[in-house]
């Protein structure tokens, strides 16, 4: 985008002097060709340092013109937050966002509470011809710039905002929003329960933190970590960095959203230029990797169509910007390979750093290795380098208690006494995330053959089980609404009696649920097995994106997104579906992850839904004989289809010699 385009976004503003901010490279070259006026100024939201005071650069001074903001993406906007909060009120505020991942929706405001918006006078949205958006908003009176931003980025990422990161957050120094990208929890560091000093612009006994009911930690700021500082040039840097040491990513923009099943032959490589890392691909340079190593959501949708892309280590502008562009990566899905890593890359985390290495970029030219690839690397950074699990490393650090994460309330109503232990087993082996199981017995009893010793096996494990016999005349829809209202945890997930789970089911829509921040996230049913045939059918399905329909058996939602919606609708048959459009009506989200951690069972008959198997043969898939799930389900011999020979995971995907289209 030129500047010309940035001044016609500000063209409203008439002869009002404009401070006019810039989050990212891409926006200061914009506002660098902008013709400013002599009273107008330019702020680069990036060098911003938080002290006690406020900003350094005298952006706290009254102003009674117009605030510009000029993003370069969402992801940067999100992180020009923070130094957002020290601006002045203004009654006029324009942002600009250069260009915006594909899968995002336009930046119209979530607008704020407590009547903060009420002498709003026009807002105007508009799409710009790079991709981007443009949005001017005039009120009545001056208002906080950063409530005014904060309402568009939220309108452009979508979705609910979840439930508070906790501890609460605030920060201090350099860095600023690369630590608390969308905004500390807390603007004012006493109220803080940790306090965030970022480089050494704020000493550690600043004046600011007299009253604070909490603890302060010190980070070293990107910049700081040079490779001079390191001591050692050339790559082997001493282990001196820990994880926590390393910006978190943001994980509601870089994220596997967008992920691309069907990739290209391209592999891209991430090697050093000039002291520099760059991605290119063939003759291109795909990602120049800027200084504090963000990955941004365009840049992550620029690299989709690449197989994969291999990590060359060598220098780069510091140790902590190096590891957190590799993690920003691995967060957005893009499956990486690479070397062995030197020290200094430690801070990638023990589980992410050995997956970079696991595998040859030969081995994904199999679509279904690479996707299972990119879903390992992704659970990793994610649950290492987010947000979320980066503010809880420093709860635990400055010694401020972290609460557990909250339980899982799972519902599986079954007709079938002899499905119950195999239902428990797939209810049991689930791991990363606590489970609290609501078990309803229809038409049968404890003292059904089998059933009482699988419920004890269960409770044995020291799970959290419910046992409850609903009315035999009941419809499903109304037995599930009744173990809904006997679970206590904040979160339920729906789980069938006679469907294969793998270990990470619920953990990996917990996940999704968090990065997406959609009403209810589920997965899609890629994998069926059609037992009278004894024949794996993979199906071609849309995944991590929004979208209207997920597998019955594989339905998470929070409790007030059930409440919200009345929810199952009493009936006997869809009432899945009946659930999904009650949230589409109510202006609701649903994401669809990946489906590997999920195998749909097709019996002759005796389902709910009743579809015979040429439903799952019509459209293009492929067929596989036998047993053939994706590795992730890490399938357990016991539980493997009857008559059907157990391969080991090692044996379990089918070959093209083994499969047909």
């Amino acid at each position: 985008m030129t500047g010309a385009e940035v001044a016609d976004a500000l063209r409203f503003r008439g002869s009002l002097p404009a401070l006019v901010c810039h989050a990212g490279a891409a926006a200061a070259g914009a506002v660098g060709d902008l013709a400013l006026g002599a009273e107008d100024r330019a702020v680069d939201l990036d060098r911003v340092v938080l002290g006690e005071g406020g900003a350094e650069d005298g952006t706290t001074d009254p102003h009674t013109g117009v605030v510009a903001v000029v993003a370069a993406t969402p992801t940067d906007l999100r992180r020009a937050l923070v130094p957002l909060g020290v601006l002045p009120a203004a009654s006029f505020v324009a942002v600009v966002l250069l260009e915006a991942s594909p899968h995002l929706g336009p930046p119209v405001p979530v607008v704020p509470g407590l009547g903060q918006w009420s002498d709003l006078l026009d807002l105007r949205v508009r799409r710009l011809g790079s991709g981007g958006w443009s949005c001017e908003a005039c009120f009545g009176d001056p208002v906080p710039v950063q409530r005014v931003v904060g309402a568009l980025a939220r309108g452009a990422v979508g979705g609910r905002p979840g439930a508070a990161e906790v501890p609460a957050v605030s920060v201090l120094g350099e860095d600023t929003g690369l630590w608390c990208p969308g905004g500390p929890r807390v603007a004012d560091p006493r109220g803080a329960d940790v306090v965030l000093r970022v480089g050494p612009a704020v000493p550690e006994d600043s004046g600011v933190l007299e009253g604070a009911r909490g603890r302060g930690v010190r980070r070293l700021s990107v910049a700081e970590s040079s490779w001079e500082v390191a001591g050692q040039p050339g790559g082997a840097v001493p282990n001196r960095f820990r994880v926590e040491d390393v910006p978190p990513i943001d994980e509601r923009l870089v994220n596997p959203a967008g992920f691309v099943r069907r990739a290209g032959p391209k592999v891209g490589r991430l090697v050093s230029r000039d002291g520099r890392w760059v991605l290119v691909a063939g003759q291109s340079v795909r990602w120049s990797v800027p200084d504090d190593g963000t990955l941004t959501d365009v840049d992550a949708a620029r690299l989709r169509d690449l197989r994969a892309v291999s990590v060359e280590w060598g220098r780069h502008s510091g140790p902590l910007s190096a590891v957190r562009a590799v993690a920003g990566l691995a967060a957005a899905g893009v499956p990486l390979v690479g070397g062995p890593a030197p020290l200094w890359a430690d801070c990638l985390g023990a589980e992410l750093r050995g997956l970079v290495t696991a595998v040859d970029a030969r081995d994904l030219s199999d679509e279904l290795v690479r996707e299972e690839h990119s879903v390992r690397l992704r659970r990793a950074a994610l649950r290492t380098h987010g947000v979320r699990a980066r503010w809880r490393d420093l709860g635990e650090a400055a010694g401020v208690a972290v609460p557990p994460d909250p339980a899982v309330s799972v519902v599986l109503c079954t007709r079938r006494p002899e499905m119950v232990g195999f239902a428990l087993r797939q209810v049991a082996r689930q791991r990363g995330v606590r489970v609290e199981l609501v078990l309803g017995l229809h038409g049968f009893g404890e003292d059904a053959p089998g059933v009482g010793e699988a419920i004890a096996g269960f409770g044995a494990q020291g799970r959290d089980l419910e046992v409850f016999r609903p009315d035999p005349d009941a419809v499903l829809g109304s037995v599930l609404n009744e173990a809904i209202a006997r679970t206590g945890g904040p979160w339920v997930a729906k789980m069938d009696d006679d469907d294969w789970y793998g270990p990470d089911h619920l953990a990996d829509l917990v996940l999704a649920r968090h990065y997406s921040g959609a009403d209810l996230v589920g997965s899609a049913a890629e994998f069926v097995y059609l037992e009278a045939l004894d024949l794996t059918v993979r199906r071609r399905a849309r995944t991590e994106c929004l979208w209207g329909r997920a597998a019955g058996g594989t339905l998470l939602m929070d409790r007030g997104t059930l409440e919200a919606v009345g929810g199952f609708p009493p009936v006997g048959t869809a009432e899945d579906t009946g659930l999904l459009t009650g949230i589409e009506l109510l202006g609701g989200r649903v994401y669809r992850g990946h489906g590997l951690n999920y195998v749909l069972r097709r019996k002759a008959s005796g389902h709910t839904w009743d579809v015979g198997a040429g439903y799952f043969l019509r459209r293009e898939a492929e067929r596989h004989r036998g047993w053939r799930p994706s590795a992730l389900l890490e399938s357990d011999a016991a539980d493997a289809p009857e008559g059907v020979v157990w391969r080991g995971p090692a044996e379990e995907r089918g070959t093209k010699e083994g499969s047909t289209r």
